[in-house]
């Protein structure tokens, strides 16, 4: 922001003494009197992230160009806000320049430059700082910058043709800085000057763009973003970069939305452009909407784009379920490269991809959604006196509220802490208790959120806050967990990875309860578990049945089996069974549905192992919480434990 300091002047005739001993003269008289006009400059701005939100604790630099006296240190506040005054001689500073350098650890630096006048009203600096982690659900900046660029260059440089001596060519030295040797902070003063001298010039000032996002300055790229967007648009022959990269800004920024538009812009352009057809492909696949995303990807492929359209082609096939297609795009994506030697994310792809092939053993299983109600009553007595259901009408509007329930449940989920008491059995052949042990826990809930608003972390330790005790791994009993994260197969997130039938209703504990069977898809599924044991592990699907309140649509009683048996580890059977109960802190607006009670058998090399599971005296968990025990030391069990 600049503001103009206001000042008084006062003529009155100046004596020697009042001028000092040296003072005589017109000339003196003159120089005293420019000291006493001044101007008070105000720089005012705040940092913010790509998102918008404000960063306290970035450092702003700021140089006037007043020699050293004028360079400052600021801090930014929580707000994001800093603010610095410089207080300059009117009669020789009516215009300056301000140079600002954000940093903030784990942000790359952030650079503006802003020229203050005499006659500018005032307005705040915006400095925006992106992450320094590359998020692997948005193109690079990098990629951008090389697949737009040259294409920019040749096509600039065929508007200038021989107008202009080689030395003067602003334009052509400043591509060869951002382009040719990757200097985007000695390109942006050169490439300015070519856009003043041709203002009109869509792709140089997109050039320029360019230049000042890798150079670190957004709010003077969006500016120029902004700039060439009215020019194209009044332009008789259109180009499709423009909406082209403000759909990848606004994709940085999260507003998918906002970005789709501008990619079906760039599209209605140019249909064939392959980056616009590759980036709407993306920005679907961040929406969920993996059928059309397969299809802008397709087409980004045939029009040339690079493997990255493969690989986020491989993520929406493998999400519709289309193993095989997603297998043969893979193995164009790998076709010459070491698969160890993959990014990140595709290597991820990649072992999905494998393990779903894995899953094609569930292709003729019979499971709870096409077993005869005759059936699944015989396998699970629990089902006896169900009212079976003559139409599934229910069940798309019994999901919808169960799964909004679920995603509030994790959403909001407050770190709890808890009584557990553990009874583990093992039987013999028999059938007879060969070993048992009972043992208490102090037994910790973390709230631990992705970007679904999903996940929560459990821990254990004995009653002493000790995690070195946790007693029967080592007596050949086996040590479950994982039941309060049970019902995200009813998250609206998972649920497409998940069939559902409606069974009916039962009368259970005087209440009569909706009967929803559930069973994973092996084509979608998204969230495995997997059994480990000393000689390995194996993913494991599940099915199961929720016996669901009509009155507030909340889970009461869930059970799982496998929906296979995995002999490649031995494991035969694992049935899971657990009753909810409502749990209220007066801390906490909303009651959470918690496990009460829980029972695990396993069937494995033979053998029978059943623990029981009883939890109570349940609190809320942070750092003013008075515990009159010795300090947790927490361990966090895997999914299973030999």
């Amino acid at each position: 922001m600049v503001k103009k300091g206001f000042f008084l002047l006062i003529l009155f005739p100046l004596t020697p003494w009042a001028l000092g001993q040296d003072m005589s003269g017109h000339g003196r008289i003159e120089s005293a009197l420019r000291t006493m006009l001044t101007n008070d400059w105000v720089i005012v701005g705040r940092a913010i992230d790509m998102k918008g939100n404000p960063l306290g604790g970035a450092t702003i630099r700021v140089d006037v160009g007043l020699g050293s006296g004028s360079v400052r240190a600021l801090r930014t506040n929580l707000q994001g806000e800093f603010q610095s005054e410089y207080t300059l001689d009117a009669t020789m500073q009516r215009h300056f320049t301000a140079r600002l350098v954000a940093t903030k650890r784990g942000y790359t630096q952030a650079h503006e430059t802003v020229e203050f006048g005499a006659a500018e009203a005032a307005s705040g600096i915006e400095m925006v700082l992106r992450e320094s982690t590359q998020n692997p659900d948005e193109l690079p900046l990098a990629t951008l910058v090389s697949t737009l660029a040259p294409r920019l260059r040749e096509d600039a440089g065929k508007g200038l043709g021989a107008r202009a001596d080689h030395k003067e060519r602003d334009l052509v030295r400043g591509c060869e800085e951002l382009i040719d040797r990757h200097h985007p902070a000695r390109a942006v003063p050169l490439l300015s000057r070519g856009v003043e001298r041709a203002p009109s010039c869509v792709g140089c000032r997109l050039l320029l763009t360019l230049a000042l996002f890798e150079a670190g300055s957004w709010t003077g790229a969006s500016q120029h973003i902004d700039k060439a967007m009215k020019l194209n648009d009044a332009a008789t022959s259109k180009r499709p970069e423009p909406p082209l990269i403000a759909g990848v800004l606004e994709a940085w920024r999260g507003e998918t939305s906002i970005s789709a538009g501008f990619f079906q812009k760039a599209l209605a352009i140019d249909p064939r452009d392959a980056l616009a057809l590759q980036e709407m492909g993306r920005v679907l696949i961040v929406q969920k909407n993996w059928a059309a995303a397969d299809q802008y990807l397709e087409r980004a492929i045939r029009a040339g784009a690079s493997d990255e359209a493969r690989r986020l082609r491989v993520h929406a096939l493998l999400e519709e379920g289309d193993i095989d297609e997603a297998g043969r795009e893979m193995d164009q994506y790998t076709a010459s490269r070491d698969v160890k030697n993959l990014p990140p994310e595709a290597r991820t792809l990649y072992l999905q991809l494998r393990e779903r092939r894995d899953y094609g053993r569930y292709t003729k299983v019979m499971s709870v959604l096409s077993e005869s109600p005759q059936n699944l009553m015989k396998a699970m007595p629990e089902l006896q006196g169900i009212r079976v259901a003559s139409d599934q009408d229910e069940l798309k509007g019994i999901l919808k509220k169960v799964g909004e329930g679920v995603e509030s449940f994790f959403k909001d989920f407050p770190n709890t802490l808890s009584l557990e008491r553990v009874h583990q059995e093992l039987l013999g052949k028999n059938g007879k208790v060969a070993r048992s042990l009972d043992q208490d826990f102090q037994y910790l809930l973390l709230a631990q959120p992705d970007k679904w608003g999903v996940g929560i972390e459990e821990h254990r330790a004995t009653a002493q806050g000790k995690s070195s005790a946790l007693g029967g791994l080592d007596q050949g009993l086996m040590l479950t967990a994982g039941f309060a994260s049970i019902s995200l197969f009813f998250h609206p997130a998972y649920q497409n990875g998940t069939g559902f039938r409606y069974l009916g209703r039962q009368a259970l504990d005087g209440k009569d309860l909706h009967v929803i069977a559930f069973a994973q898809k092996p084509e979608t599924a998204q969230r495995t578990e997997r059994f480990r044991t000393d000689d390995g592990s194996a993913s494991i699907l599940i099915q199961g049945v929720a016996w669901i309140d009509p009155t507030n649509l909340q889970i009461l009683r869930l059970r799982t089996d496998l929906l296979a048996p995995q002999p490649q580890i031995r494991l035969q059977r694992q049935t899971t069974e657990i009753y909810f109960r409502e749990v209220s802190f007066k801390e906490v607006a909303n009651a959470l549905w918690l496990p009460q009670q829980v029972s695990v058998t396993v069937d494995w090399r033979g053998r029978i192992y059943r623990n029981w599971h009883r939890y109570s005296d349940f609190k809320l968990f942070n750092v003013d919480t008075k515990e009159q025990r010795k300090p947790l030391s927490l361990l966090a069990p895997p999914d299973q434990q030999k």
